[in-house]
């Protein structure tokens, strides 16, 4: 007999609980009573349970009777459970036996890894407490890169607050065989265990590949590590975010009647200036290093970097300054600026100006005369001056619109590209196998097709590399905006995208578009 009363008793029968229904009524919400009173039983079906407790002097097997603790095991083998079904009486009795119980149970089981201790002073009935834990593997460390550190390009900032634009970290000498990055190679991770035993296997740290030119910089296994190393001197190149050393050429002096005009592949160091009617082009960075700065030279360009004149600029009208980077200069006087970026130190006097940000020195660089544009930002102190000299200050913003419709066209053309890949490759392909045995003009056709393939298959990356350009412009867009922190004078064009307004009496502050609307 394990339970009775004016209505039921319920008695086992092997693992099953039986019950006998001596009279009808007794709630079934009340048999929460019942199996406080007996954990171990499991109801089976309710509907039978409700259907028995109405039909006087009925029998019915309503569930089983389960073990006193019972093991149950995760699908994953990681984790056992102890589900305890004792009264708080009977967990009071057997307070001593049970870990050594427990332990049994375990054992029977097979639970071999991961037990856990249990608390018996704080185990209460019906409570499922975890008796034992699995070990989980460990990823390996993943491959690390490390590189060589470029020198910042930025002016060095004073202690008012102003900026140095004289002296700079401009260019970073390599010798042959210096250390421009390693990586350390991915790891073996740490193998876990399940509560039976088993053996889980980790995985391997991802891999990571150096990127680097390899024109210039080679692999070296050193010490269980992979070593880049400049196969010749020259200066670090960052070109696309990938290392290299790139050729330079020192001119010790001007470029002028001696050297004439210079074009180099690689970065041109001057410590002279550029006479007056003289060139520079180089498709790395370009410095120049007089203090004085350059007189009526005729252009300096560079391709893919930045181009750093330690003096200013004395253009007179004709001098042009083009960089794919920035352009850090002391001062600008009658010159055109192409550039990502300019930076100035003192001045931009009567020059044109064409960048995506114009920054000359906001505690007290000048603006005065010229046309300056740019796409997001134009920072000065003062633009303008007191005699009203015409100055014009455009920040157009990009139009996502336009762009949009370019990328689409662009889409297009790969789209045609690749239609046309595919009929030449449809045509190539059934030759492959004989082409070395084919007739010279067959082989000739054959030739010009593959040659067609892969100019078409340059065309779409390069376009694809463009698509993307287009995208980051779009993703990365701010909204534009002048900003002058001492005085802006009478006379100067502030044009924000489409608005613009000639102030007519000093004023300062950020000038941007609200609503549509310029907030002069």
């Amino acid at each position: 007999m394990l339970y009775e009363n004016d209505f039921i008793t319920l008695t086992l029968d092997g693992e099953s609980v039986i019950m006998e229904t001596i009279k009808s009524g007794f709630p079934l919400k009340s048999f929460d009573r019942v199996t406080r009173e007996l954990p171990r039983l499991r109801i089976t079906s309710f509907p039978e349970l409700r259907s028995a407790l109405s039909a006087e002097g009925a029998v019915t097997e309503i569930g089983q009777y389960a073990p006193e603790i019972e093991i149950t095991l995760s699908a994953d083998k990681m984790k056992a459970e102890a589900v305890i079904l004792l009264t708080e009486e009977e967990l009071a009795e057997r307070k001593q036996s049970l870990p050594a119980y427990v332990d049994r149970l375990l054992d029977e089981s097979r639970i071999i890894h991961g037990r856990c201790p249990i608390d018996w002073d704080a185990v209460k009935p019906r409570q499922t407490i975890l008796a034992a834990k699995g070990t989980e593997p460990v990823k390996g460390r993943d491959a690390q890169l490390t590189y060589i550190e470029a020198p910042e390009r930025r002016p060095v900032i004073r202690e008012d607050g102003s900026a140095n634009y004289y002296e700079m970290n401009f260019v970073k000498h390599i010798k042959k065989g210096d250390w421009l990055g390693e990586k350390l190679p991915a790891q073996e991770g740490s193998s876990g265990w399940d509560v039976t035993g088993g053996q889980i296997q980790a995985k391997r740290g991802l891999d990571a590949k150096l990127v680097y030119d390899r024109k210039s910089v080679e692999e070296i296994e050193e010490g269980g590590r992979t070593v880049l190393r400049a196969i010749h001197g020259g200066v670090l190149d960052y070109h696309n975010q990938i290392v290299g050393v790139g050729r330079q050429l020192m001119i010790d002096g001007d470029v002028g009647p001696e050297t004439g005009s210079v074009t180099f592949d690689g970065t041109v160091i001057i410590s002279g200036t550029v006479l007056a009617g003289y060139s520079v082009n180089a498709t790395g960075d370009i410095s120049v290093g007089a203090k004085e700065g350059v007189t009526n030279a005729k252009e300096i360009r560079s391709e893919q970097a930045d181009i750093y004149i330690q003096g200013g600029v004395f253009g007179g009208g004709s001098t042009v300054l083009e960089a794919s980077g920035t352009i850090f200069i002391k001062h600008a006087n009658d010159c055109c600026l192409f550039a990502h970026t300019v930076q100035a130190g003192l001045y931009i006097l009567g020059s044109h100006v064409a960048a995506d940000y114009v920054h000359v020195d906001r505690h007290k660089g000048k603006i005065i005369g010229g046309k300056t544009e740019s796409v997001y930002l134009i920072e000065c102190a003062y633009a303008g001056n007191h005699h009203e000299r015409s100055t014009e200050l455009i920040a157009c913003g990009i139009d996502k619109e336009a762009l949009h419709i370019e990328i689409q066209q662009l889409a297009q053309t790969i789209k045609d590209l690749q239609k046309q890949i595919t009929t030449l490759e449809s045509h190539a392909d059934p030759l492959e196998p004989m082409k070395d045995t084919l007739p010279p003009p067959q082989r000739e056709a054959y030739d010009k097709i593959q040659q067609m393939i892969r100019t078409n298959t340059d065309e779409v990356f390069a376009l694809d590399g463009i698509i993307q350009k287009k995208l980051h412009t779009i993703k990365t867009a701010v909204r534009p905006k002048i900003e002058i922190t001492k005085e802006a004078n009478a006379g100067v064009t502030i044009q924000v995208v489409a608005k613009s307004t000639v102030l007519t009496s000093p004023t300062r502050g950020v000038f941007e578009l609200t609503d549509g609307v310029l907030n002069i």
